[in-house]
């Protein structure tokens, strides 16, 4: 397989703005077939140079590259990146096609249903499109895989019922599970700029955990207060510091 790059070439800030965020797929179709898939993302941003910057999850890999535009029509550049994990037939297959036809894609526009913005990219020589929709932290419950610890990021062994959990509301709540206590917090969101902010607030005072999960949920209540950006790719959420640092990662 070829890659190459899509490249939005010359795209007006106006159309740059519409498509700007993290958009999850909930629709693929080449001709008449329903593609299946499990998860598959794209996260678009604009550089200093009004190029668009590209990242997302095709299945089994992460991928990145610039895309260009001439208002809705594509056209295709070198330099696309994709990782090169290996998973099941089924998922390694979803994920060929996704890229071929990402790659091969010459239009796009967006539209308006039941109230929500879709993003549609069109490959016209193989009569595929995807369809996204918008993704938002606020969209799931996420369960915490990984913490900053000891100046090096852990795995969480531990029985997912009592690994630290992360919910969004849309009042600017936060609440979970801290792995001993349920918290509740203020946070600052914008998903623009993929920054994020949490203010301390309240927890129960259960002090029945085991030394160990007293230690992680002190250090998760600390990474928390820490956050100063994120990243959503598929189904993992990454926060991060103000230089850059993994202080958490959860998964859906």
């Amino acid at each position: 397989m070829s890659f190459t790059v899509l490249a939005f070439w010359g795209c007006k800030s106006k159309d740059a703005k519409q498509i700007e965020g993290d958009w999850n797929l909930v629709q693929y179709k080449i001709g008449e077939k329903q593609i299946d898939f499990s998860c598959a993302t794209i996260s678009i941003s604009k550089d200093e140079n009004l190029n668009i910057k590209v990242s997302g999850f095709s299945g089994v890999n992460s991928f990145s590259g610039l895309y260009k535009a001439n208002g809705k029509k594509l056209r295709a550049e070198p330099g696309f990146i994709s990782t090169k994990m290996m998973g099941s037939k089924e998922d390694m297959e979803f994920e060929r096609l996704f890229l071929n036809s990402a790659v091969g894609a010459d239009s796009w526009k967006t539209k308006t249903q039941d109230g929500k913005i879709l993003l549609c990219i069109f490959n016209s020589t193989e009569n595929s499109e995807f369809v996204f929709a918008k993704a938002s932290i606020k969209d799931a419950n996420w369960t915490l895989t990984a913490i900053l610890k000891n100046n090096g990021v852990q795995s969480i062994d531990a029985d997912k019922t009592e690994l630290p959990t992360l919910t969004f509301n849309e009042e600017n709540k936060a609440s979970g599970f801290s792995r001993v206590n349920y918290y509740s917090m203020d946070y600052n969101l914008d998903e623009t700029e993929k920054k994020l902010s949490f203010t301390l607030g309240a927890s129960t005072l259960m002090a029945s955990g085991s030394k160990e999960a007293q230690e992680l949920e002190q250090q998760f209540y600390i990474n928390l207060d820490q956050t100063a950006s994120y990243s959503l790719v598929g189904n993992t959420l990454t926060l991060r510091s103000k230089d850059g640092k993994i202080l958490l990662e959860f998964v859906k």
